[in-house]
């Protein structure tokens, strides 16, 4: 072994215990309760097909009837919504902020609630130039994109806290 591969060898002994000291791991499958569900909703919206990838990836079944699955997560109401943060000197807007808000609930199949309706919302800032308005446009939609990566995300844990021996009670 020369002794520019014994360095490397030893840099990357170092790296690895290193990451692995502080706890770093990457993201494995989430543990949920329940193998299978079906997702309410449009087959077109593409918020509701990344959570079927996920819930796929998790290694659950996502069914095509309500029926033959254990829960049944109900996008209550999915909104886009876009805010004037600020304006420049000539009235017109320089900063917006975009929301994302997921309104959901999840039954068990027979019907019981197991998630209040409960809502999961994002935001995010966007400076906005008119000289600029495609690259400003991507951007937005980038930004939604990653909005809806994290929706997802965040939906994924609230799943995984789902306990099918105990409905949901009190209010939200």
């Amino acid at each position: 072994m020369t002794r520019l591969s014994r360095r490397r060898l030893v840099l990357a002994t170092a790296l690895g215990a290193a990451l692995g000291g502080c706890g770093f791991r990457l993201r494995g499958a989430i543990d949920m309760a329940f193998s299978s569900a079906y997702v309410d909703g449009s087959p077109h919206s593409t918020l509701l097909n990344r959570l079927r990838r996920d819930l796929r990836a998790n290694n659950v079944n996502v069914t095509e009837d309500a029926k033959t699955s254990q829960v049944v997560i109900r996008p209550l109401e999915i909104l886009k919504e876009r805010d004037i943060l600020s304006l420049n000197a000539d009235g017109k807007a320089r900063e917006y902020r975009l929301y994302y808000t997921l309104k959901y609930a999840v039954d068990a199949s027979d019907g019981t609630t197991l998630r209040l309706p409960d809502q999961i919302r994002i935001r995010r800032e966007i400076t906005f130039n008119d000289s600029q308005v495609l690259a400003k446009e991507q951007e937005e939609n980038l930004l939604y994109r990653d909005m809806e990566d994290d929706l997802v995300r965040q939906l994924m844990r609230r799943l995984a806290t789902l306990r099918l021996d105990a409905p949901a009670t009190g209010t939200r």
